[in-house]
């Protein structure tokens, strides 16, 4: 797998215009962020072509997503929700039943949430470069196979979480 080379994310999002097609419907609490891909800035929306490690990336048609803009807003609100321990947003976007690690429903994913969202795996979302997401007929991967996403007919879901 590609090594996606790594850096700090600090923009803030305005959460003034909202598009809820991502979300669960209901989970009202997280459809107040924006998926406007003019929130990235302009360094941010172009992929780079070759990863640091010397990998080229995958399509994101291959991945299965339609939107890459959109996709690396979803990226910026779950990094802010992570950093804001906002538990309840973070597992309105898990495809359920997660099967790894296991977890049945939301509340069940929020009742473990600490032993899910790690400091790697926090870590990895922070630090993930939004040029450099590593993609594959698989879904979308961030830190090196910490977090999996996939597209689906609600919005991008996190499929896997390795810890």
């Amino acid at each position: 797998m590609a090594c996606n080379s790594q850096s700090s994310n600090s923009q803030a999002v305005d959460t003034s215009v909202a598009k809820t097609d991502t979300l669960p419907a209901s989970d009202t609490s997280a459809k107040t962020t924006p998926v406007n891909p003019s929130e990235l800035s302009s360094a941010e929306i172009p992929d780079d072509t070759v990863f640091t490690d010397g990998s080229k990336p995958s399509s994101w048609q291959n991945a299965g997503f339609t939107n890459p803009a959109g996709f690396k807003n979803f990226l910026q609100r779950l990094q802010s929700w992570v950093a804001d321990n906002n538990k309840d947003s973070v597992a309105s976007v898990v495809a359920y039943p997660l099967h790894n690690p296991k977890a049945k429903d939301k509340a069940a994913f929020i009742a473990k949430y600490d032993d899910y969202i790690t400091d790697n795996v926090k870590k990895a979302l922070k630090e993930q470069n939004l040029k450099q997401i590593f993609r594959n007929s698989q879904g979308a991967m961030i830190g090196d196979g910490k977090l999996w996403f996939s597209e689906t007919k609600d919005g991008y879901r996190i499929i896997a979480i390795n810890k």
